[in-house]
Parts: structure tokens; sequence; C-alpha cells
């Protein structure tokens, strides 16, 4: 698990080097996992700017700048909260590119939501996309997954912009 996400980090970090370009995260439910992984490598510093781990509500609003009207309104876990999430650290930190993950890992739903559902939103200059994923492991499988796959969906989004 940790190998394929420090596997990930390394192809960003990359990615990120050879265009001279710089990335933030905001993290809810994987809890600082992405940064964790990006600062695994030795000279990460010279691409990963910020890394938020925005957990609760009041953090996200306080820390983040998200108006309460998208937590309160559309709800934690939603992919509004993500996209708000996103533009939010790429705004205050001036990075090229941000990460949000937002999501209920399990093991019991939060706010009558379905456990494993997870929100990634990748921000590429003025661009946000959305992506919507379940996860169906137990709860630290959840977090490593999740984790994993909002840094591949960055890799892949940003390749796409190329």
């Amino acid at each position: 698990m940790e190998q394929d996400l420090i596997r990930s980090a390394e192809r960003l970090y990359n990615l990120l080097s050879a265009n001279r370009l710089t990335v933030s995260t905001a993290e809810s439910c994987t809890g600082g996992l992405v940064s964790h992984a990006l600062t695994s490598i030795p000279g990460a510093s010279t691409v990963f700017h910020y890394g938020v781990v925005a957990y609760s509500n009041d953090a996200k609003i306080r820390i983040l700048g998200i108006d309460e009207a998208v937590i309160y309104s559309c709800g934690t876990v939603s992919p509004e909260a993500a996209e708000a999430m996103a533009e939010a650290v790429r705004l205050k930190t001036g990075s090229d590119l941000s990460l949000a993950i937002t999501g209920n890992l399990g093991p019991d739903a939060l706010d009558g939501g379905r456990v494993g559902l997870v929100y990634l939103a990748a921000c590429i200059g003025l661009d946000t996309i959305v992506k919507e994923k379940i996860f169906h492991g137990d709860r630290r499988h959840n977090k490593y997954d999740a984790a994993r796959e909002g840094i591949e969906f960055l890799i892949k989004m940003f390749l796409e912009t190329e």
C-alpha cells in the first residue's frame, strides 16, 4: 500500500520537477497522507509548497476560507466542498497545481453518506476538475487508496492539459 503511494508521489514529483511547477494539497479524510508521500521524496521542497490538513468543518472554513454555505448546504463530502478546497489552497499558496481530497472512509457513515465515498479535486491554473470515487476496503486501505488515487488523478489531469 505505502509503496504504491510513494511510487505515485515520485511520478508526480518527476512530472512537476521536469516542468518547474509546484503543488499544494488540502486533505481531509486522508489526514495528510498525500503530503507525507510527497515529502518522503528527497528534493520535494522544490515542488511541494504546502499541505493543509483541514479535517474539521471549522478548519475548512477558517484555514482554507471555504464559504460555510458550501459546507452546510452541500456537505463536507461533496463535489462542491472538494472543488472549493482545491481552489482555496491553490489561491492561498500560489502553487501552480493543487489537490483536494474529502470523503467518508468509514467504518460508519457520516450524515447519512456512503462509507467509502471520496471526492478528489485537481486544480490546474484556473481549471478545477472533480472526480467521485467509491472505495470498498477498511478505513486504513481506503485512506491509502484515496491518497494514491488523488495523486494519480492530478497526474492524469495535468497530462491531459499539456
